[in-house]
């Protein structure tokens, strides 16, 4: 068989490539992901006893935002990088909106405060157990991530998995904010963005070594 015949055979059982797919597996495993971790905090933790009355408060809408946002942004980016030619770095970079927004409210409510009391408003009760934990909750929608990534055609393996590890991250602060018992926007706005950037690193570190073609 002549070269060119083999070729038009192997690519006759070819179909075409649904740019849907890739959408519709990052949506099911990132569900996936916050699901894996919101049981994870749960059987860990436990839910914040006086959930349903802390809902109505700001601080802790803006928890669940701050997640929501993050992590929506950062799994587009992550599932436009499976496909060469889709931009991702201009949407990875709106990530930057949400937290920039947090760290304004938090220098704001600093701001109105004596500076004794700043120390007690960042690092609140629980600040490593929420940085400690986060990151580490992160590492299970990563690896489903990682998973998916592997199907697609990653041409910028770094960028596939810091956008990776932030929406990681972004899933575990979703799952995390069940449980966590501060409120304040200092608080909010130091720990769960250095957990993402965290999550971010390693998935930027690790990814051109597990998704190398």
């Amino acid at each position: 068989m002549k070269t060119d015949d083999l070729v038009s055979l192997l690519a006759s059982d070819a179909g075409p490539v649904e740019p849907a797919s890739f959408a519709r597996a990052t949506g099911l495993t990132a569900l996936a992901g916050f699901a894996a971790c919101a049981a994870a905090v749960l059987l860990t933790f436990g839910p914040r006893l006086d959930l349903a009355a802390a809902l109505a408060t700001p601080p802790v809408l803006a928890k669940f935002a701050l997640g929501t946002s993050v992590a929506g942004l950062a799994l587009l980016a992550f599932q436009r990088s499976l496909r060469p030619g889709r931009a991702a770095a201009g949407v990875l970079a709106l990530v930057l909106l949400p937290v920039v927004t947090v760290v304004a409210w938090a220098l704001a409510v600093l701001a109105t405060q004596p500076m004794p009391a700043w120390p007690a408003l960042v690092l609140g009760r629980s600040w490593s157990v929420c940085f400690v934990m986060v990151s580490l909750y992160a590492l299970l929608p990563l690896a489903g991530l990682f998973v998916l990534a592997r199907r697609g055609a990653p041409v910028r393996p770094r960028l596939t998995g810091l956008a990776a590890g932030v929406g990681a991250a972004g899933l575990a602060t979703l799952a995390y904010a069940l449980h966590c018992p501060e409120d304040a926007m200092p608080f909010l706005a130091t720990w769960y963005p250095l957990a993402m950037a965290v999550a971010g690193g390693l998935g930027a570190l690790t990814g051109p070594r597990l998704l190398r073609w």
